[in-house]
């Protein structure tokens, strides 16, 4: 049920299957990754800080560069 608290109202969720971590944003420049049991094991920022926002491609672009250098560990 944690997972789902966690989850809930997030704009993007993007899972990456090889860390098992579901990686959500829900506005703001912040991204956050949870394991399965709804904990936060990392958190970055992107996008446009001058207006605390990103674009879902700016989100969408950082989630996939992490997924793909598999690198969580600077981020939490």
């Amino acid at each position: 049920m944690e997972l789902m608290r966690q989850l809930d109202g997030a704009r993007l969720v993007k899972f990456d299957e090889q860390a098992g971590l579901l990686l959500a944003w829900h506005g703001g420049h912040g991204v956050h990754a949870y394991n399965r049991r709804g904990v936060e094991v990392a958190f970055w920022n992107t996008g446009d800080f001058a207006n605390n926002n990103a674009s879902e491609e700016d989100v969408l672009e950082s989630m996939q560069e992490r997924i793909d250098a598999q690198d969580y560990a600077d981020f939490c």
